[in-house]
């Protein structure tokens, strides 16, 4: 929530070519109040961030969210503008969604859990062993999916306000390659996403239900994705395209309720 109030407060002229009927700060919302609500909302998230990582039994994972924060002000200030630099940023700290719960909760929960399963539970040490590996690749898998879908909402994003962002001097991969290259990675990163979902799906969960489900929810706006993609040459289009992928990466994280009916 931080990012995006600091990213409205600094894109104000961006945001006027691009979408001039949704421009919040300065106009609904004062700039200095934008500012406070975005150091209000940044201090919280590191507070509640500190919290969880005191009582995880590791203090030090503080500074995942210390840099969440950090990242989000220079990809408003300084990264959005680079080529390459702000949508590898973005795409990281999506990542970074999945890989915390991992860091945080998987030693905890192994020193809880894991030898009260060897004690008492019956369990061999690899046995639980195989369980630790197999949560944290299931992490892995998710951290991988949001870090290329991310990429992909970016530059989606990138080739809808290819117009303002050359006005405000930002170096965007539509920019700098054109967005025929841009498109060709858009496509490109779609495709790898696709193949791993399909290689999981044949490998691992070969359920009737995941079957279905992504096939239906993923895999299927994931091409719709693409292939608005290809076929975008305005900004309507691009930005069809980029609602596309981020329903397919909400279905994608509403898999992992289904997780314990497919095992």
């Amino acid at each position: 929530a931080a990012g995006n109030v600091i990213n409205d407060y600094f894109d104000t002229r961006i945001d006027r070519i691009n979408k001039p009927g949704q421009v919040i700060v300065g106009r609904t919302v004062k700039r200095r109040v934008a500012m406070l609500g975005h150091l209000v909302l940044s201090g919280t998230g590191l507070v509640i961030g500190a919290f969880v990582a005191y009582h995880s039994g590791a203090f030090r994972l503080v500074v995942i969210p210390a840099f969440a924060i950090s990242a989000l002000w220079m990809y408003s200030t300084v990264w959005k503008r680079r080529f390459l630099i702000g949508n590898t940023v973005v795409a990281l700290l999506a990542a970074l969604v999945p890989l915390s719960v991992g860091l945080y909760e998987i030693p905890k929960d192994l020193v809880q859990h894991g030898f009260a399963m060897v004690d008492h539970g019956g369990f061999t040490v690899a046995e639980v062993d195989l369980y630790i590996r197999t949560l944290w690749t299931a992490i892995i898998c998710y951290s991988a999916f949001a870090f290329l879908a991310t990429l992909v909402r970016e530059l989606q994003k990138d080739m809808a306000d290819i117009k303002g962002d050359a006005a405000d001097g930002c170096r965007t991969v539509p920019i700098v390659l054109g967005i025929t290259w841009a498109k060709a990675f858009a496509l490109l990163y779609i495709a790898v996403i696709v193949a791993g979902v399909l290689a999981l799906r044949m490998l691992f969960l070969n359920d009737r239900l995941s079957y279905w489900y992504l096939g239906v929810a993923v895999l299927a706006p994931l091409l719709l994705s693409g292939g608005f993609t290809f076929g975008a040459t305005d900004r309507k289009g691009f930005v069809l395209a980029g609602h596309l992928m981020k329903f397919a990466m909400v279905t994608a994280v509403g898999y992992a309720a289904l997780i314990r009916y497919t095992l």
